[in-house]
């Protein structure tokens, strides 16, 4: 038998460990927390992305916008998480556009979808989007 909240703490703990200036506690029950994804403005305009391949194509369609992307990403774990997906959303976000809001989501949705099977589904999204 699992035991959920101990998963879940173990999960929080590392990534707070790994993403210690991107990550902050929303709630404690249930758990909810936010990871802050950035891309920055290198030399000559060009992207210095922090999101990684499953992600090319938003990372492709960033190259547009002058100035750094960001977003906040928002999780919250359900009572039987890790067994049941986390609920998420883009909490805030910086430099993007109705449609690239759309695309991420449903990107992370494909994303979720395809690691339902594994525990340490925020980890691996979180890990996933840098």
């Amino acid at each position: 038998m699992t035991d959920h909240g101990e998963e879940q703490r173990n999960e929080l703990e590392a990534l707070e460990s790994i993403y210690p200036d991107s990550f902050t506690v929303v709630l404690e029950n249930p758990a909810s927390f936010t990871i802050r994804v950035t891309s920055e403005t290198g030399e000559n305009e060009e992207r210095k992305s922090g999101i990684h391949s499953p992600m090319k194509q938003y990372k492709e369609n960033q190259m547009q916008y002058e100035k750094a992307v960001e977003s906040t990403l928002q999780f919250t774990y359900v009572e039987k998480y890790p067994d049941d997906p986390p609920k998420f959303e883009i909490a805030a976000h910086e430099n993007l556009q109705t449609s690239d809001i759309a695309d991420i989501m449903s990107l992370l949705n494909e994303q979720v979808s395809e690691l339902k099977t594994q525990k340490k589904v925020c980890f691996n999204i979180v890990k996933w989007t840098y």
